[in-house]
């Protein structure tokens, strides 16, 4: 059965034209929102259920647009719209080269990224970016209904995304610990705070922080990340 068709009957029901007062009477403030707004819903359902049928999409020409409800085949957008979106791509593409946005293929260059949505919108999610409520309810019901065989390597790549999340976490708090306990060895020889003095001192004692599991972060990885962490540092007066 089409997911996205039964996702309209139980949730939307069937699809309605908004319907126009037929009336000389001029409308009142509150039915001129709720048409707005009714418009405007119907709009956004119409547009994530075109979307979210796309395996992946394009992160700035295709993702990006969606969180706003922006439909991507078009241009038309306020100033004030395209200048959040232009400053929400810079700091995805930021969030690519820390690894914390996940894309299919990074080794290409940034214009042809891809991502699929589900990590799009958890990404969204932990970043604190409002997206349209039309967007969280249509792609929260397609994670529930998808059947398992159907989906096996979407929820494949998701569990490997939150144990990446979770190596990451482990890794800022071993170089929390060995800050305070081993200050002096995370230090090159300028007595300076090394990022990766402390990614050593972590792929070293890996067992002590990732039990029998092999990190999912190569000591690089860990290298680069602390190192960013260290550089948003200033000294407190």
């Amino acid at each position: 059965m089409n997911i996205i068709n039964k996702f309209k009957t139980s949730i939307f029901g069937a699809d309605k034209e908004i319907s126009v007062p037929n009336t000389s009477q001029e409308m009142t403030m509150s039915e001129r929102e709720r048409n707005v707004y009714d418009a405007d819903h119907l709009r956004l359902q119409k547009l994530y259920e075109k979307w979210i049928c796309k395996e992946k999409w394009l992160l700035q020409k295709e993702g990006i647009p969606l969180l706003f409800g922006i439909n991507p085949d078009t241009k038309e957008s306020s100033n004030d719209v395209l200048v959040k979106i232009e400053e929400l791509r810079g700091h995805a593409e930021e969030c690519v080269h820390k690894k914390l946005l996940s894309v299919i293929n990074i080794d290409s260059s940034d214009g042809k990224w891809e991502v699929l949505p589900i990590d799009l919108y958890r990404w969204a999610m932990v970043s604190r970016i409002p997206v349209p409520d039309e967007f969280s309810t249509l792609i929260a019901f397609v994670i529930q209904t998808v059947k398992p065989e159907q989906n096996s390597n979407f929820q494949t790549v998701v569990e490997q995304d939150a144990v990446l999340q979770k190596h990451k976490e482990i890794v800022m708090g071993a170089a929390t610990s060995l800050l305070v306990n081993a200050n002096e060895q995370c230090k090159n020889d300028k007595g300076q705070v090394s990022a990766i003095s402390i990614s050593r001192l972590i792929i070293e004692n890996k067992q002590e922080w990732f039990g029998q599991d092999e990190p999912l972060l190569i000591e690089s990885d860990m290298t680069e990340m602390i190192n960013y962490y260290i550089k948003l540092t200033s000294p407190i007066i």
